[in-house]
């Protein structure tokens, strides 16, 4: 969320910048009731030094009825304001993030920007094909019995298969931990307020899964940086133990409302998936700094696991609301013939925390808003890119040498 001071300030930069996330603002009804609330305020504020200035000496008759009728009014400007805060707050939560001055203007991610590309594409001497085609991995991505159980986009892993994708997970896990890290395992069930507080709700409230709606009232997460976010919510954070960064692996739930019809084959887009997730809690001159850092961890996990791919500089229309900037990597799917989405990570400013109420005491004493950032740094997409990498003639693939202490095998 913004700060309404900055709003007034660069009204037309916040109007601009929201425009090039696809998003308008009602500015005008934004700032009329701005002015309204602060208006109301001052009025509440003058009856009660009235009625305080009243109440040091000992009242007359006349002056007890004037300060009930003061007291009277300032309930009535107090409805009134939580009225104006109310309406105030639905137009504010649906501003997103202003644009880092590097992300580039766009309005989908056809315009995002390629940066740079890494690492060798594989050749082959047969026609490659795509990870649910290979011969000795189909029978181990069950989808019949998925939807069976659960419905289309949902799967049981099977075998070595299954073997794979938790060797990725705890590979990725071991890497972050050696670089200072913190390992969390997180709740996956989370109140609204936390998926409000992380900026998912209301832009996102159709892809999150609502558990027993009027009785629980949790929400099934998508990333596990709405967990890691949240959980200091409301906290005031130590300046020296900045910047706080934690890792985590959990299951993630995405209805993928808005995917109809896309990569109905196989498990590329799924309503259930792990993800090792960063989440990283900066101060502000250093947030910069920070996110370059965990885009070269991503880099560096993607390589060591012999992959081609691309750094992508995502655009504005392609951000979501509380990234300021972001970048992903994409591997090479040689069976697709087409790079695709491994991980991404983003440099959320104050967005988040300015919703979460998440501060740091700064060397004055005084408390000012942290910076966030997330990647991911793996998901069930780095084991689909080495199925269609690594495949082999005979239907077999190979595993990276990093994972073969993990899996116990080098072959599926």
């Amino acid at each position: 969320m913004l700060d309404i001071k900055f709003i007034r300030e660069n009204k037309k930069l916040v109007e601009k910048n929201s425009l090039t996330r696809n998003v308008k603002v009602n500015m005008a009804e934004l700032l009329k009731l701005d002015e309204e609330k602060i208006n109301l305020q001052k009025k509440i504020d003058a009856r009660r030094g009235q009625r305080n200035t009243g109440s040091k000496t000992k009242p007359t008759p006349e002056q007890i009825v004037e300060m009930k009728k003061v007291g009277e009014e300032i309930k009535e400007f107090e409805t009134v304001l939580k009225e104006k805060e109310a309406a105030l707050q639905t137009i504010l939560i649906k501003i997103p993030n202003i644009n880092h001055e590097s992300t580039p203007v766009g309005k989908d991610d056809s315009e995002n920007k390629i940066e740079r590309t890494e690492g060798k594409k594989p050749k082959f001497d047969f026609e490659p094909k795509e990870h649910f085609e290979v011969g000795h991995i189909a029978p181990l991505i069950d989808l019949e019995r998925g939807a069976k159980t659960s419905g289309s986009r949902f799967y049981y892993l099977r075998g070595k298969l299954a073997i794979l994708e938790r060797a990725i997970m705890q590979y990725a896990v071991d890497i972050m931990v050696t670089k200072g890290f913190e390992l969390i395992l997180p709740p996956i069930l989370v109140r609204e307020q936390a998926m409000f507080g992380t900026g998912f709700f209301p832009a996102d409230k159709n892809e999150v899964y609502a558990v027993n709606p009027g009785e629980d009232n949790l929400y099934l997460i998508g990333t596990s940086e709405v967990p890691l976010i949240y959980m200091h919510a409301g906290e005031t954070l130590e300046s020296r133990g900045m910047p706080k960064k934690y890792i985590a692996v959990t299951p993630c739930f995405r209805r993928e409302s808005g995917a109809y019809g896309k990569d109905t084959k196989g498990i590329i887009r799924v309503h259930q998936f792990y993800k090792v997730e960063m989440v990283v809690y900066a101060h502000p001159e250093k947030s910069e700094e920070l996110h370059n850092e965990l885009l070269a961890i991503e880099e560096e996990f993607i390589a060591s696991l012999g992959l081609a791919f691309q750094v992508v500089n995502v655009c504005s229309g392609d951000l979501g609301f509380p990234a300021a900037k972001k970048y992903d990597c994409e591997g090479w799917f040689p069976g697709q013939n087409k790079f695709r989405e491994l991980t991404s990570t983003s440099n959320t400013t104050d967005y988040q925390t300015r919703r979460s109420n998440i501060k740091y005491k700064t060397a004055d004493g005084s408390r000012e808003f942290v910076h966030t950032l997330n990647g991911t740094v793996a998901s069930d997409r780095p084991m689909l890119a080495i199925i269609e990498n690594f495949q082999q003639a005979d239907g077999s693939i190979l595993i990276p040498k990093v994972l073969q202490k993990y899996t116990g095998f080098d072959k599926i």
